[in-house]
């Protein structure tokens, strides 16, 4: 019966590749929200830009220019945090994908060493099956010729 001693390994090494693969794909999903929060952001700010040319055609006051402004600093602010969250993001992910790459590679080699184990397996009782079929047949050789 075949057996291979580094099972526990090949499935840790498995579970560990699954669990990367997951927080990636949670990593990839926070991403994906920041980068639409940026595109709102930057959709907010093309609408304001649209107002306050609209208003100051018509004619704005100080105050409605001072809120306008204040506004669109704090949409920039929004912006700024919203850019370094997914530049830290981005570098985590590069770590997880090193990971991932890491943990994939180390499964594929402990598989690849199970297969080469078991056709050596097959191999070695194919191998002692035709040795067991080979002394059979002399011993009945040898049992007919006495006769």
């Amino acid at each position: 019966m075949f057996r291979f001693r580094l099972s526990r390994l090949l499935s840790l090494k498995i579970s560990q590749e699954e669990q990367l693969k997951i927080q990636l794909k949670a990593l990839r999903a926070e991403m994906g929200r920041i980068e639409d929060s940026m595109k709102k952001c930057e959709e907010q700010l093309k609408g304001l830009e649209l107002k306050t040319l609209t208003l100051s055609s018509r004619g704005i006051s100080g105050l409605e220019l001072s809120q306008l402004l204040t506004y669109r600093e704090s949409i920039h602010a929004e912006l700024s945090i919203l850019i370094a969250k997914l530049t830290q993001l981005r570098r985590q992910e590069d770590i997880l994908r090193n990971q991932y790459l890491e943990a994939r590679k180390e499964r594929k080699i402990l598989q690849n060493l199970r297969e080469r184990r078991f056709r050596m397996y097959v191999f070695e009782q194919d191998r002692a099956h035709r040795l067991y079929l080979d002394e059979l047949a002399v011993r009945k050789f040898a049992v007919s010729k006495q006769d």
